[in-house]
């Protein structure tokens, strides 16, 4: 998928392993904001993603095949500290919201999520991060 700048110059990259996930992300984020976002598969496509496009912000589902979403947020924190990275789970475990705390995550969305929650972890990613980071 192609990135674009429309409206709020947001580029943003999708990472869940069900495509019915990605596609709903997808959706409200082109509805309510206007943002067209890259998808990934995995956790290895996401980082590769994030190298090659540089987002402003990344939405890691915990739970994906060759690379938990942990690890790749990790990755994209270490390699492109400037990008913010959201975590989504479909489980919302003290554990888990600690650990993405830690990673340097600033949101957590539980699926299944509603518009709001997405908007709100968008606006905190902009908030921490900035819009101009890049």
């Amino acid at each position: 998928m192609t990135f674009s700048n429309r409206n709020q110059g947001l580029n943003v990259v999708i990472a869940d392993d069900d495509a019915t996930t990605r596609m709903a992300l997808r959706l409200l984020l082109q509805e309510q904001l206007h943002i067209v976002a890259g998808e990934a598969a995995d956790g290895e496509r996401a980082i590769e993603l994030c190298s090659a496009h540089k987002p402003h912000i990344v939405f890691l589902d915990i739970d994906m095949p060759k690379l938990s979403g942990n690890e790749a947020a990790r990755r994209i924190r270490e390699l492109h500290p400037n990008i913010g990275v959201v975590m989504i789970s479909g489980v919302a475990t003290m554990e888990n919201v600690r650990e993405a705390m830690q990673i340097g995550a600033a949101s957590f969305v539980v699926k299944p999520f509603s518009a709001a929650k997405v908007v709100d972890a968008v606006n905190n990613c902009l908030k921490k991060f900035g819009k101009a980071a890049h």
